[in-house]
């Protein structure tokens, strides 16, 4: 579908499709998926991540210590909250400089600082 215009609104964003002109045409894509080719995405600051890249990446500790893959990111008031799963359980982790050491997308991987009780054994 090619994107005819856009629009702000309180519950999000108003979108309208050049080949969609009716209400009825509308409400068939409701609940649809919006996507983007890669191609066409907007580079993002250096440090700033699209959630579909961070998902999937292998999480370990500075110390080099496995913990997981994240799983989901969950948004909050405060930061966002990494989901990452292992064998071992769930471990939810603030997406915070002091916790988040680096991320590389090249390697697939995210390395945390160990906190004493925010990981999963």
């Amino acid at each position: 579908l090619e994107l005819e215009s856009s629009h702000p609104r309180r519950e999000g964003i108003v979108v309208k499709f050049a080949s969609v002109n009716s209400i009825e045409d509308a409400e068939k894509l409701r609940g649809c998926d919006l996507g983007v080719p890669r191609s066409e995405i907007r580079p993002l600051p250096e440090g700033e991540y699209y959630p579909f890249q961070l998902i999937g990446l292998r999480v370990v500790t500075s110390s080099g210590k496995y913990v997981g893959r994240l799983a989901e990111i969950m948004s909050s008031a405060g930061s966002d909250i990494y989901v990452v799963i292992s064998e071992s359980g769930e471990s939810l982790i603030p997406a915070i400089e002091d916790v988040i050491k680096s991320i590389d997308l090249d390697k697939r991987e995210m390395v945390v600082e160990e906190i004493e009780g925010l990981l999963t054994s």
